[in-house]
């Protein structure tokens, strides 16, 4: 049997290295393929490079969106309901943003002062966000270093307005009334320690999609859960494949 496609779309200021723990054991199991968001110049072309990437692969795929990338998933896997199989959010959020009625983000003003601070010292920026991704207990495992090192070693980087736009897409994009639309299976996998995307962003996902969705918390793991519970990880997403490959 031909192996299963999936798609995995990265976070802001991230490129496929991020991804580095999860490409060997699942590249066994998978064909993969990658959406990097380098060089955007428009909160759009977020969209447009996910329907490129899916629509040239020229069947049904599985998508992995993680943070940001994950409200790229769900946009297109609304738009293209036929072209998805399955949906991986990792870190996700229907809406990055607080605002009335909905608590699970950061207040817009934080994102506004990031942009500031990149236009300032796009290093420090990165490097801080960076930081915050990994909870105390994972720093002191020694995740963060190791993140740090791909980073310096792997990470082609991007430039300061593409950095912004991306910001912007994360101010702008707001896929919550839209949930409900969403057509095939959705494993939702979260640290609890996440300041990025609080953990409550996924329940709100969950309980939109009701029995659609598999919600998996991981203790004492922040942002990145695939590179600081890497085998869990990787066991859920293999199994979440199978089980809809089989259904």
């Amino acid at each position: 049997m031909k192996p299963s496609h999936l798609v995995m779309l990265p976070g802001w200021g991230m490129e496929q290295a991020a991804f580095q723990p999860l490409i060997d054991p699942l590249s066994k199991v998978f064909q993969l393929s990658f959406v990097e968001w380098r060089g955007v110049k428009s909160p759009n072309d977020f969209r447009e490079r996910v329907e490129e990437t899916i629509i040239s692969i020229q069947e049904p795929v599985f998508l992995l969106g993680w943070s940001l990338g994950s409200l790229a998933a769900l946009e297109f896997a609304i738009t293209y309901p036929n072209s998805v199989k399955g949906l991986i959010l990792i870190a996700g959020t229907s809406r990055f943003t607080s605002c009335e009625h909905y608590s699970f983000g950061w207040h817009p003003r934080i994102v506004e002062r990031m942009k500031k601070k990149l236009q300032r010292n796009k290093e420090k920026t990165l490097a801080d966000f960076y930081d915050s991704m990994f909870s105390e207990s994972e720093k002191e495992a020694g995740f963060f270093s190791q993140f740090a090192e791909i980073v310096q070693r792997k990470f082609q980087g991007d430039d300061i307005f593409s950095l912004i736009t991306g910001l912007d897409y994360l101010l702008q994009k707001d896929m919550r009334v839209r949930i409900g639309q969403i057509k095939t299976s959705c494993l939702l996998i979260h640290g609890k320690k996440d300041v990025i995307c609080p953990i409550e962003a996924s329940s709100f996902i969950g309980a939109k999609l009701g029995d659609k969705s598999t919600f998996y918390v991981l203790e004492d793991a922040g942002h990145v859960p695939f590179f600081t519970k890497l085998e869990k990880c990787v066991q859920l997403i293999i199994n979440f494949v199978q089980k809809e490959v089989d259904t």
